[in-house]
């Protein structure tokens, strides 16, 4: 188990991508124990248009209903930013 953080709800499994801003963890659902993915920032503080990509993020593909595009399930308050889970 990576336990550099935590987030209310979810298990943190394995790192699975470091990009330049963001971190990708494999990551487990504790309510309905479904495996996930959570993407979050890099930087411990994040600046507003990272903030806003995030968000925008969020908000554009939860509503998409296209093959291939994977939904996703929450914008979780993650320390100075946020975690996207799907």
């Amino acid at each position: 188990m990576h336990s550099s953080f935590t987030i209310p709800g979810y298990q943190i499994l394995q790192l699975i991508y470091e990009g330049s801003k963001t971190l990708i963890y494999q990551g487990l659902c504790q309510t309905n124990q479904q495996f996930v993915i959570i993407k979050v920032s890099k930087s411990e503080y994040p600046t507003l248009s990272e903030l806003i990509r995030f968000r925008n993020q969020y908000t554009i593909t939860k509503n998409l209903n296209l093959p291939g595009i994977v939904h996703p399930q929450a914008l979780v308050n993650y320390r100075n930013g946020f975690a996207l889970v799907m």
